[in-house]
C-alpha cells in the first residue's frame, strides 16, 4: 500500500511540475516563435535583394588576409586589358601572408583516352593559374592488375609514348606537365595523345597569330611565355582552349581578351587603382612560377628580396602585437632558417618552388591590405570599409540579448573583431582565438559538471525533497538544472565544432565564418552563440542562489537569518563592486557626462558662457 501511495504522490508531483512548466514556458516559446518568424521573413527579403551570380553564390563575400576567399564578383567590374611590356617592375613589401586561391573552374579536363575533334574556330577563354585544372582531375586508374611480371634484364624504365616536340616534366609535387622549350609553352593537357596534340597545335598557332596582331609580341621575345589547356565546354559539345600569357621581366600576366575581375579580386570590394590590381596579378604570376618552375625568375635576387621581407616580418612580430604577418615568431624563424639553408645556388625546380611560394603569399597580402594606397591597412585590426548603419530595432535587440546573457556576446564580439576584420582572417590571430575558445569551453564544461552534481544533491536534501513540487525552491532548482545541462551540451557541441573548423586552414575558416555570419545580425550572431555556455552557466548559478536563499531565509530563526543575511549582503556588495569595476562601461560617469552636455547646451541657447 505504501508503494502505491508513493507512486501516486510522485505522479501528482510530476503532474503539478508539468503544469507549472507549461504555464511558465508556453508564453516565452510563443514569443520566441514569433520573433524567429519575423527574423526569417526579414532575412528572406534581404536574400532576395542581394545580387547573385550565375552559379548561385552571393556577390558580397570579402576576402581573407591569409587564405584565398570565395571568388565572387565586385560591384564595379573592372576589365583587365592586355598588358604591355612597359609595365613597371613589381616591388615586394611586407604585409600579411596569403594562401593560394581555391581553383573553381567551368571546364572539365579531358581524359587521356578521349577522342579530340578538330575545330576550325576553337573557343578561347582567358584564365588564371589558380584555375588550371591540375588539382581537379577525375580519377582514371582502375583497380586491376595491368602488369604481372617485369621482363628479365629490364634497365630502361622510360615511357615509350611519343609526345612530339613537347618535353614531359614532373613537378616536385609529382604532377605531370608538358613544356615546349623552343617556343616557351606549358600545358597540363596530355600531349602524348596524337589527336589532342594536333588540335592543340592549331589552337596555339591561332593564339600566337592573335598575340602578334594585337600586342606585337612573340614568344621567347623578352621573357614571354604561354600556358594553354584543353577542356570541354559546359555541354561537352565544344572544345575550349584556356590560356594566359606570362611576362617574366615585369612579373605579370596578360591576356588577349578582356579578363573579368571577379576571380582576380576574389571578392575584395572597393578595388579601382591599377597599382593596387598589380599585386593581385603578381600573386597569380608567382603561382604560375610555382606550377611551372623555370630559371626565368632570377634566383639569387629573388632570394634576397624574400629574405628582406621575412626579416622585417620577424622584427614586426617581436615589436608589436598588431602585425599583419600571418606567421608567428616561431614560424618566421623556421622560414628564415630555411632561406639561409638555400644558400646562393638556388637553381632547380625544388628551390624555385620554395622561393616563389613565399613570394606568392606576400604579394597576396599586399593586395588584400590595399598596399600603396592612402587607405592601406597598417594594423591587423584596422578596418578599411565604411560601416553600414543598422536599424534601431537590431541595435535595441542586440543590447537586450547582451544584457540577458551577462555581457558575454560583447566580450566575444571584441575578440571576433580582432580576427574577422573586413571579412578577412589573420591566420595567427585565428589560431589563438580558437585556442582561447577551447580553453574557455573546457573550463565551463568542468564547472557545469560540478553544478549538475550540486543541484541534484540539493534536491536530495530532506528539507527540500519533502516540499511541494510547486515551491519556489524546487522550481528554481529545476530551472537551474536545465540551464546547467544546456550549458554543458552547448559547450561540448561548440568544442567539437571548434576542433573541426578551428584547426583548418584559413581558407576553410573564411568559408565557415562567411556562412555563419551571413544573417542580418552579422558577427553578433556568432558572438552570441559563443557566449551561450557562459551565460547559461551563470543563469543556472543565479537560479540555484535563488533556491538556496529561499530555503535559508524562510525556515531559519531570527539569529541565523540576521547572520546569514549580513554575510550574504556583504558578499553581494563585493561581488557587484568587482563586476562594476571590471566593466568598460560605467553608468554613473555616463549619466554625469550626459547631464553636463545637456547643461552646456541649454546655457549656450540662453546666451550664457558654457
Amino acid at each position: 500500500m505504501s508503494r502505491k501511495h508513493e507512486a501516486g504522490t510522485l505522479t501528482n508531483r510530476l503532474r503539478v511540475f508539468l503544469k507549472v512548466l507549461a504555464r511558465y514556458v508556453a508564453f516565452p516559446l510563443r514569443l520566441i516563435h514569433r520573433l524567429f518568424h519575423t527574423l526569417l521573413q526579414l532575412y528572406s527579403r534581404r536574400g532576395q535583394s542581394l545580387p547573385t551570380q550565375s552559379d548561385g553564390h552571393l556577390e558580397r563575400v570579402a576576402g581573407s588576409m591569409q587564405p584565398p576567399i570565395l571568388p565572387l564578383s565586385n560591384h564595379t567590374q573592372l576589365q583587365v586589358p592586355p598588358l604591355s611590356r612597359t609595365a613597371a617592375n613589381s616591388s615586394v613589401s611586407l604585409f600579411s601572408v596569403h594562401t593560394p586561391a581555391t581553383s573553381i573552374n567551368h571546364g572539365q579536363q579531358l581524359p587521356p583516352g578521349a577522342p579530340v575533334v578538330l575545330q576550325c574556330h576553337p573557343v578561347f577563354r582567358a584564365i588564371m593559374p589558380s584555375q588550371v585544372m591540375r588539382y581537379n582531375k577525375s580519377p582514371q586508374i582502375k583497380r586491376e592488375v595491368k602488369l604481372a611480371n617485369i621482363p628479365a634484364g629490364k634497365r630502361d624504365y622510360s615511357d615509350a609514348e611519343d609526345s612530339g616536340d613537347w618535353c614531359a616534366c614532373v613537378h616536385p609535387e609529382g604532377a605531370l606537365y608538358f613544356h615546349d622549350p623552343v617556343r616557351g609553352i606549358y600545358t597540363d593537357s596530355n600531349m602524348r595523345d596524337e589527336p589532342r596534340r594536333s588540335s592543340m597545335a592549331l589552337w596555339i598557332d591561332e593564339l600566337l597569330a592573335l598575340m602578334t596582331s594585337r600586342c606585337g609580341l612573340q614568344l621567347c621575345s623578352g621573357g614571354i611565355e604561354l600556358v594553354v589547356e584543353s577542356t570541354r565546354g559546359r555541354g561537352h559539345h565544344t572544345r575550349v582552349c584556356r590560356y594566359y600569357l606570362v611576362d617574366h621581366p615585369n612579373r605579370l600576366l596578360f591576356w588577349l581578351d578582356e579578363m573579368p575581375t571577379e576571380r582576380i579580386f576574389d571578392g575584395v570590394l572597393g578595388v579601382e587603382k591599377w597599382s593596387h590590381i598589380k599585386y593581385a596579378i603578381q600573386h597569380q604570376y608567382w603561382q604560375h612560377c610555382e606550377m611551372y618552375p623555370s630559371d626565368k625568375p632570377l634566383g639569387p635576387q629573388l632570394l634576397r628580396e624574400l629574405r628582406e621581407v621575412v626579416v622585417y616580418a620577424s622584427a614586426e612580430i617581436i615589436t608589436t602585437d598588431l602585425s599583419l604577418s600571418p606567421f608567428n615568431g616561431d614560424e618566421l624563424a623556421k622560414i628564415l632558417d630555411l632561406i639561409d639553408r638555400l644558400g646562393d645556388d638556388v637553381r632547380g625546380a625544388h628551390y624555385t618552388c620554395v622561393i616563389v611560394r613565399f613570394m606568392r603569399y606576400f604579394s597576396r597580402a599586399q593586395f588584400f591590405n590595399f598596399c600603396g594606397l592612402p587607405e592601406a591597412r597598417l594594423n591587423a585590426d584596422q578596418p578599411l570599409f565604411v560601416k553600414e548603419k543598422k536599424s534601431k530595432f537590431l541595435v535595441a535587440f542586440s543590447w537586450a540579448v547582451n544584457v540577458a546573457l551577462f555581457d558575454a556576446p560583447r566580450s566575444h564580439m571584441e575578440e571576433l573583431r580582432r580576427v574577422w576584420v573586413d571579412q578577412s582572417i589573420n591566420s595567427p590571430r585565428w589560431k589563438n582565438f580558437n585556442s582561447q575558445l577551447s580553453s574557455e569551453w573546457s573550463g565551463i564544461t568542468m564547472y557545469s559538471t560540478v553544478m549538475v552534481a550540486v543541484d541534484v544533491s540539493f534536491l536530495a536534501v530532506p528539507s527540500v525533497s519533502i516540499q511541494n513540487a510547486a515551491s519556489v525552491t524546487v522550481i528554481s532548482t529545476y530551472i537551474s538544472l536545465f540551464c546547467i545541462v544546456g550549458s554543458l551540451v552547448v559547450s561540448l557541441f561548440l568544442t567539437r565544432q571548434n576542433r573541426m573548423y578551428g584547426q583548418e586552414s584559413a581558407d576553410a575558416a573564411v568559408i565557415f565564418l562567411t556562412r555563419v555570419t551571413g544573417s542580418i545580425f552579422g558577427t553578433k550572431s556568432l558572438a552570441t552563440v559563443h557566449g551561450l555556455p557562459y551565460a547559461m552557466l551563470l543563469w543556472g548559478m543565479v537560479y540555484f542562489i535563488v533556491a538556496f536563499s529561499y530555503q535559508v531565509f524562510t525556515s531559519t530563526p531570527i539569529i541565523t537569518l540576521a547572520t546569514t543575511g549580513s554575510a550574504c549582503g556583504i558578499v553581494a556588495l563585493f561581488t557587484l563592486w568587482l563586476v562594476s569595476a571590471a566593466r568598460d562601461f560605467h553608468i554613473l560617469p555616463w549619466l554625469q557626462a550626459r547631464f553636463n552636455k545637456c547643461r552646456a547646451h541649454n546655457r549656450t541657447r540662453c546666451g550664457l558662457r558654457p
